[in-house]
This record gives structure tokens, C-alpha cells and sequence, in this order.
């Protein structure tokens, strides 16, 4: 068996699990400085590699993929989402997906624009209200994306988001990921301590949210075509069909997934727009060439906005909204020369990979036009949004949402940073600006 080199610098009996707990991302990063694949000493039940290269993460993700599958880390998921289609496996995941795909084609995701573009465009006259004043720009975008959520996937109608919902994310958030790599056996969940008391609380508003969705759903003449009206129409279709506990864990899924990760990316966008004006600037100029004297963009608008497109991809791949991505190898494999015991946990870092000088020259520079015509990126240098059969079924969603949010967004107003103070990372479940992101809004006044 060829041994994979192992990161050197653990403590004993602890090896690499308080850096883990502390920073993963920081022991990726040192990970890729000693080879493809390499092994970190943690006193868990299986081994673990980080992979950075990228022919490994395409085996792993696409060309093996039935042999890597989710880990001990996604069942501190299922404490909140259940056997929603983020945490469930095999037949269960299959028959999700399949049910879930027609929700999110192009042609539907068209038809949700006019709703994501109106709660952008509701944001921004609020923030046009408030132009000199500081707010936290993360918690908006939380707020946004809740509310685009709940409009598009569950047909429900709020403006400014729900400050319980968005706080209740965060505290759950903030539970499981604290739990990823801990060595407390399960019971200590249990225990009423002050964390468990909040998670127990946070959860309960959610569930309490999606409770009142469902239900008032339920009394309405028609269950409707979005993806809650799906999931309904197919409560008892015999073995396709769902229970009521299924309705509960893919809403839950869709609220804690699905606009975290979009509220993520719209974050550290606006970051990286006010650390470059040029960039903004050219967004504006192309938003007003596109959509002339609209303020509202059409489905074929967002479609002709490239270099827009193209800086959300870029801060992608600077703020990739999951860090990383573990998987769990059923079977022994091989990897770059080296065995792979069956057992052991992959994680596969967007972080990492995405700014590897490798693959992306200057990797720490801004710098949308490397997703414009012909520069794209080769497979798996780039995934965001994971890869193979178990692609997010989002992204063309949160695309279209962020493009919109955007479209409407930056024409009007101008988030700054108060200060030239650094805005730290800080990877929950999504990579989000440690304590918040407070800007100061400014009005765009020659519009």
C-alpha cells in the first residue's frame, strides 16, 4: 500500500482536530503545500485526505462517484434538514431528485425573475431610504434571498426577510458546524446546555415557519406549480410519493441551503465591488446599455449581461459559498499513485483549488474578465457548486437570482466599507465575513 504523505505538526492524541475545529480551511490550504493527496492526522473513527488536484476531484465527484458518498458530517445535518435531498443517499436521493429536477429547469426558473428582481428592487429603495447610514449588508442579503425563497419556492409573499428566520439560520448554522469536528458522543446534543438550548429554539422557529407555509398551502383551492405544489400533488402517488415529513425536510432544505448560499455570494460580491469601483462601474455601464430606461430586467436581459454574470463567478471563486465539500469512499480506491482505504473521508476544497496559482495566474486578484468568452476554466479548477450527479440542483436558480439581485441593485446604490479594516472569512456551513458585512450605503445620483 503506497502511503499518501501525512500533514506534519498534529498534537498528541489530537493531532489536526483543534486546527479543524479552528480554521479548516487554513489546514486545506497548508494540506495542498505537500502534494495532491494528502492525509490529516485527526483521532476519528476513519482517515482523511484533502485533494487538490483537479483530475482527482473530477474522479471523485464524477467518474467515481457511485463509490463516494455522504459522510458523518452530513448526519449532523439531518439534527435540521432531516432526509432532505442534501443529506438522503441512494434510491431516496434519486427518486428526490428526480421529483425536484422539473422546479428548477430553465424555463420555470425564467418565470420566477419578475419576483427575484421586485424583493431587489424593494431592498434597494430601502436602501436608497437609508443612503449614509451603516448596515449590515451580509444580514440583507439574508434577508433578500429569504424572501426570493419564499416568493419562488413556496409562493409565499414577505419584504425584509424575517429577522427570527434569518437569526435562527445563523444559530443552527453555527451548532453544526461546531459539531463537525467534535469528539463528544451524540448524547451530549442532548444535554440542556446553553448551545443546545439555542439550536433547540433556532430549530423550532423554523420549523414553525414551514409549518405555516405548508398549512397555509394546504387551505388554498389549488396546491400550485412551484416546488412546494409539487411536493404536495405528490403526497400518497403510491411508491414516487411523499409524507408529510418529506414536505418538511425539502422546505427545510430549501430555506437553510438555498438561500444561505446565495446570500453568501451576494455578500462577498459586494465586498469585492467596493474594494473595485472599476468593476462596479462597468456593471452599471452594461446593466444601462441592456436594459436602456428599465429599472426591472426581463429573463433575455440577464441573459445579455456577461460581465456581470462573469463577476459573480469570480467572486465565487474567491468566496466560494461552501468551502468544502466532503465525501465518504465506500470502497478502496487509488489516487494519484496512492490507496485510498475504504472508510476514508475526502474533503474537497473550492477554497483551495480556486485560488491555486496552478490553475489561476495571480489567483488573489479580482479579476471578472477571466470568465468572459473563451477564458473559462478548466474542469474541476472551479466548482462551486460541486460537480457530477450531485450538482447542486439550484445553481441555475441562485445564478439567476444574484444576477437579478444585482441588475437592479448596482445602478442605485453603493454599499462602502466605514473602514480600511480586513474582512475575515468565516466558514460555518457557507463561507460568510466574519461578524457581518457593515457598509455604508450611498445612492447612485447620476441615474
Amino acid at each position: 500500500m503506497t502511503q499518501p504523505p501525512t500533514m506534519p505538526g498534529g498534537l498528541p492524541f489530537l493531532g489536526k482536530l483543534p486546527a479543524l475545529a479552528r480554521n479548516p480551511l487554513a489546514v486545506f490550504e497548508q494540506a495542498r503545500s505537500l502534494g495532491d493527496v494528502v492525509r490529516i492526522p485527526v483521532p476519528l473513527r476513519f482517515p482523511l485526505f484533502v485533494l487538490t488536484n483537479p483530475a482527482h476531484i473530477r474522479h471523485v465527484l464524477q467518474e467515481n462517484a457511485a463509490n463516494y458518498r455522504r459522510t458523518p458530517f452530513h448526519d449532523r445535518l439531518k439534527a435540521v434538514l432531516g432526509e432532505g435531498m442534501l443529506t438522503s443517499e441512494g434510491a431516496l436521493w434519486q427518486r428526490q431528485r428526480r421529483l425536484l429536477q422539473p422546479a428548477f429547469r430553465a424555463e420555470r426558473i425564467r418565470r420566477f425573475v419578475r419576483i427575484m428582481a421586485g424583493a431587489a428592487s424593494d431592498l434597494a429603495e430601502r436602501w436608497e431610504a437609508e443612503a449614509g447610514r451603516t448596515i449590515d449588508v451580509s444580514q440583507a442579503m439574508s434577508d433578500l434571498t429569504l424572501d426570493i425563497a419564499v416568493g419562488c419556492m413556496f409562493g409565499g409573499q414577505q419584504r425584509g426577510g424575517d429577522a427570527r428566520i434569518t437569526a435562527a439560520v445563523l444559530e443552527v448554522q453555527d451548532w453544526i458546524s461546531g459539531r463537525f469536528w467534535s469528539l463528544a458522543p451524540e448524547w451530549t446534543e442532548r444535554l440542556p446546555t446553553p448551545a443546545n438550548r439555542r439550536f433547540r429554539h433556532a430549530l423550532s422557529v423554523l420549523d414553525e415557519a414551514i409549518e405555516e407555509i405548508i398549512a397555509k398551502r394546504l387551505a388554498a383551492a389549488e396546491p400550485g406549480d412551484d416546488l412546494l405544489g409539487m411536493l404536495l400533488a405528490a403526497q400518497g402517488d403510491g411508491d414516487r410519493g411523499v409524507d408529510a415529513r418529506q414536505v418538511r425536510d425539502e422546505a427545510m432544505t430549501m430555506i437553510l441551503a438555498g438561500h444561505e448560499t446565495s446570500a453568501a455570494a451576494l455578500s462577498w460580491a459586494w465586498h469585492l465591488l467596493a474594494l473595485h469601483p472599476e468593476v462596479e462601474a462597468r456593471i452599471r455601464d452594461e446593466v444601462a446599455r441592456v436594459l436602456g430606461p428599465r429599472t426591472v430586467p426581463t429573463p433575455g436581459d440577464l441573459a445579455q449581461l456577461a460581465y456581470t454574470e462573469a463577476t459573480l463567478q469570480e467572486a465565487m471563486r474567491l468566496y466560494p459559498p461552501a468551502g468544502w465539500f466532503p465525501r465518504l469512499a465506500a470502497a478502496p480506491d487509488r489516487l494519484g499513485g496512492h490507496d485510498i482505504p475504504a472508510g476514508s473521508i475526502i474533503a474537497l476544497s473550492p477554497w483551495v483549488v480556486q485560488r491555486d496559482a496552478r490553475f489561476w495566474p495571480d489567483p488573489e486578484r479580482f479579476d471578472p474578465t477571466r470568465f468572459i468568452g473563451e477564458a473559462r476554466p478548466a474542469p474541476y479548477t472551479y466548482f462551486p457548486f460541486s460537480g457530477g450527479p450531485r450538482t447542486c440542483i439550484g445553481n441555475h436558480f441562485a445564478m439567476t437570482e444574484m444576477l437579478a439581485a444585482l441588475a437592479v441593485m448596482v445602478p442605485r446604490v453603493r454599499p462602502r466599507h466605514g473602514s480600511n479594516a480586513p474582512v475575515e472569512p468565516h466558514l460555518q456551513i457557507t463561507l460568510r465575513p466574519a461578524g457581518g458585512l457593515p457598509m455604508r450605503i450611498e445612492r447612485v445620483l447620476d441615474r
